[in-house]
């Protein structure tokens, strides 16, 4: 079976962070019903538009923390097909882990810090369940640019002229005699 790529950059990232919302969400609900979470992220992201947990625990409020969520991890996979369309695929699992837990972190972060939060947990065990979830988040939404990315995203090669004194004053002088290839440096 041969699996579709795409080349639209934009459109990967949404559907990276869209696998990676539903690990999440299995993850993330998994760690709720084992006791080692007080609150599921669904419930976390209500609570900034909400003023209380009992609002944020009905269907509606997960609802919206869930749309939210499902907003955040998009973001998240457009930054890391921006990422990684940059830097390349080498170690994509490393990279995919390290993104997934910065980008995840300064989400908590915000979801926390906001004073109308009443709904963010405050210990230290779920702290380290949304820590988790965020570490495996990004590994899912990197395998997912890596698995349903064209390869020509990341194989673009940038050219970079040279802007040397000589080359300008040549280039003025008579255009063509410059030898193109000469005057451009191709990176990876």
């Amino acid at each position: 079976m041969k699996i579709p790529k795409t080349k639209d950059r934009m459109l990967l990232g949404i559907f990276a962070g869209g696998l990676a919302f539903i690990v999440q969400s299995m993850f993330d609900y998994a760690s709720y019903k084992q006791g080692i979470s007080k609150r599921n992220y669904w419930c976390t992201a209500a609570g900034v538009w909400v003023k209380s947990k009992r609002q944020a625990s009905k269907w509606n409020g997960q609802l919206l923390g869930a749309w939210m969520t499902f907003g955040l991890n998009s973001v998240n996979g457009i930054f890391m097909v921006w990422s990684l369309t940059k830097v390349g695929l080498n170690k994509w699992p490393i990279k995919g882990v390290v993104l997934g837990s910065i980008t995840g972190g300064l989400t908590n972060a915000l979801l926390s810090g906001f004073e109308n939060n009443k709904v963010a947990p405050k210990d230290s065990n779920s702290a380290l369940s949304n820590a988790l979830t965020n570490a495996i988040t990004g590994f899912i939404a990197a395998w997912a640019i890596v698995l349903f990315g064209d390869q020509s995203l990341f194989n673009e090669r940038r050219v970079v002229n040279n802007t040397s004194l000589e080359d300008t004053l040549q280039g003025s002088m008579n255009i063509n005699e410059i030898d193109m290839k000469e005057s451009q440096t191709y990176f990876h």
